[in-house]
């Protein structure tokens, strides 16, 4: 099943942008310098990569096609609300970058959102992979369902600003693993 291994795969990315989140709270709580930018590169990921294009595919393809198969209704339920706290999250985040830009000392809220979308990935895409491992078990999605949903991820992708957008995105992740900040623990 394809379009199961393709969520899985953005998981995969997603744990990545995690880790550059839970890092760069860490060394903000231990008083180090990130550069401002790089603050704002994370929150646009988090925003176009994670919400608009993963749960997008997730929203508008994945979920209406299973949520009313072998009970995962509810599962489903479960996830859209999850995503909805991210997005929360996101927005604070967003918020409060935006503040620490004009010159309020934003750098505990900073952190805190950035350790709180950490940890929201971790918890959100455990689920998910069991949910997705247990739609791979049961057979829940037929090969013309599959290519269904590839296609609706096509689309979700052009949403987004296609192939270029997700490969800048994908360089931006490099790009910030490559940081000397990301690469160094927190004193």
């Amino acid at each position: 099943m394809d379009a199961t291994y393709n969520l899985k795969q953005d998981h995969v990315i997603i744990r990545r942008v995690r880790d550059i989140a839970q890092r760069c709270s860490d060394k903000l709580y231990a008083n180090e310098n990130i550069p401002f930018e790089d603050i704002e590169i994370i929150s646009v990921i988090i925003e176009e990569f994670v919400d608009r294009f993963h749960h997008g595919k997730e929203e508008k393809a994945y979920f209406p096609q299973t949520k009313d198969k072998d009970g995962f209704g509810e599962d489903i339920r479960k996830f859209l609300i999850e995503h909805e706290l991210g997005r929360r999250i996101a927005l604070m985040l967003l918020r409060e970058t935006k503040a620490w830009r004009r010159g309020v000392d934003s750098r505990e809220p900073v952190a805190r959102f950035l350790k709180s979308y950490a940890v929201f990935i971790t918890d959100h895409t455990g689920k998910e992979d069991r949910f997705f491992d247990l739609i791979e078990k049961k057979r829940s999605i037929s090969s013309r369902e599959d290519e269904m949903l590839l296609k609706h991820y096509a689309a979700c992708k052009d949403q987004v600003g296609g192939n270029a957008r997700i490969d800048q995105m994908m360089k931006l992740i490099d790009y910030l693993y490559t940081r000397e900040w990301m690469k160094t623990s927190p004193e």
